[in-house]
Parts: C-alpha cells; sequence; structure tokens
C-alpha cells in the first residue's frame, strides 16, 4: 500500500469514464469537491445533454483509444459495467503506467460458497463477468504504478433495488446465499476518501454490514414495499461466501448504509 498525506482535491484533474447511474452522481461529489472534471459517455446525444455541466464528451471504450481529454488527468475512474479483457488492455494500454486510476469491480470475482473471504482471498469467479473483471484486475496490476481496485457489491439507492426486478418471482435457488450489498452513496465517498487520502495499490471490498441469507432479506424487503414477495427453493449451501468489509471501514473510514 501506498499512503501519503491528504491530497487537496481542488483543482485536480479527473476524468470519469462512463457516466450512468453511478457515475453521474459521483461527477458531482467531484465537481462539490473542487476538482476539475472530465467524463466520457457511450452516445452522442448523451454527451451533448451532459456537456455544459460535466465537461463530458462521446468515447466508447470498446471502439476509440484514450484521446488527450482524457490522458491530461491525475486520476482517471473506471466506471464501465464489465467488457472483454481485450478492450480492457486495449484502452488502459494507451494510458501512462504512472497515471492514478480507479477501477470499479466487483465481489463476484470471490465465487459461491467459498466461506468467510477478504482481500486477501484467492479469486475463483464462476459467472462471466466475475472472471472478465478478475481479467481485467490482473492486467491493471501489472500495467500501472499507481492503480486501486474497489470491489463492490450489489448497488441499491433511492431509486435503484434488486427487489424490483426480483418480485414474483420463483423457483429461486440462491435463497441461502448470504446478501452483500453497497449503497451508491457509500461508494461516492470511498471514491472521493480513497483520493483524499492518497491509497493506491489496494484492493478493497466496498459492501455494507447485512450478512443474512438472501431469502429473508428480499421477503421481508418486499413485503415492506407492498411488492410480492420472491419464492425460494430450499437449497443449502455447505458453506456460503461473507465477505469482509473491515478493510474499507480502516482505509476509507466508511460507515455504511444498511437499509
Amino acid at each position: 500500500m501506498m499512503l501519503k498525506s491528504n491530497m487537496n482535491l481542488t483543482k485536480l484533474k479527473v476524468s470519469v469514464i462512463g457516466c450512468g447511474w453511478l457515475g453521474k452522481p459521483l461527477c458531482d461529489a467531484l465537481i462539490n469537491a473542487g476538482c476539475r472534471l472530465k467524463t466520457t459517455t457511450s452516445t452522442i446525444e448523451k454527451a451533448n445533454s451532459l456537456a455544459e455541466n460535466y465537461n463530458s464528451h462521446f468515447f466508447d471504450v470498446s471502439i476509440h483509444s484514450p484521446d488527450k481529454l482524457l490522458l491530461d488527468s491525475d486520476v482517471i475512474i473506471y466506471t464501465i459495467p464489465p467488457l472483454g479483457i481485450d478492450e480492457v488492455e486495449k484502452f488502459f494500454s494507451n494510458i501512462p503506467d504512472n497515471r492514478k486510476s480507479i477501477f470499479l469491480s466487483s465481489i463476484s470475482v470471490y465465487g459461491k460458497s467459498r466461506g468467510a473471504v477478504n482481500e486477501e482471498s484467492e479469486v475463483y469467479p464462476d459467472s462471466t463477468n466475475g472472471k472478465l473483471l478478475a481479467e481485467s484486475e490482473n492486467f491493471l496490476r501489472n500495467h500501472f504504478k499507481n492503480v486501486t481496485i474497489l470491489r463492490l457489491g450489489g448497488l441499491i439507492g433511492v431509486d435503484r433495488h434488486p427487489v424490483t426486478s426480483l418480485q414474483g418471482n420463483k423457483n429461486l435457488t440462491n435463497g441461502r446465499e448470504l446478501l452483500h450489498l453497497v449503497h451508491r452513496d457509500d461508494c461516492i465517498s470511498a471514491i472521493i476518501s480513497l483520493i483524499e487520502k492518497n491509497i493506491w495499490n489496494e484492493t478493497i471490498n466496498l459492501i455494507n454490514d447485512l450478512r443474512v441469507p438472501k431469502y429473508e432479506y428480499y421477503t421481508s424487503i418486499a413485503k415492506s414495499l407492498d411488492l410480492v414477495p420472491p419464492e425460494y427453493i430450499e437449497v443449502p449451501i455447505l458453506s456460503p461466501t461473507r465477505i469482509s468489509n473491515e478493510k474499507s471501514k480502516i482505509l476509507l473510514s466508511l460507515s455504511y448504509k444498511n437499509n
């Protein structure tokens, strides 16, 4: 870990790759902190609509190489959902290896039925996205001198919750898996804290404190929102994955939202 004195965010040049559900409020927070912001989005229409407030321009990671606008940054934050390793390598290979970078990954790299794990544990992804992210993480660690990887749990927020897509579903088999969610506000706080504290060359889990079986949580939250609860088939799990968030609390001084 490289930990230095706090960094002044005022006039710090930050590029946010992807201005979506997480990226846009992250941009707002960075602007409020005094950063000089540049953002990208993958459609010309959205880039034009965001250009005035977010200095946004059209950029498709799977097609384009980083241009001068992106390379002239102190910190690059990559918020795009999983892409193939070829696209990730193509994009980041064109960024100097001394550039400070933050890569938003996922706890899906750990895999299922792992028992207690933390950032030092080996990863055994069992999903396509998990495998793509694990490959991307390895490439970034080898390429950059200053990169921090944030492994996010399932994202929730005031206008987003996985229970809405689960409502009324039947015969779900993952009810005994443990819950690993994180609020969008906590992700943004973590990124701001990471930059302020100048923390690099770390891998950090971002997940709240709730570790209850999914069937308990989603049944309860659906009823509280007057939604049709999902129905689960009883499938025992010998050693459900239980991911630690202690490192994030220590390094980033996070106090998680658990609802």
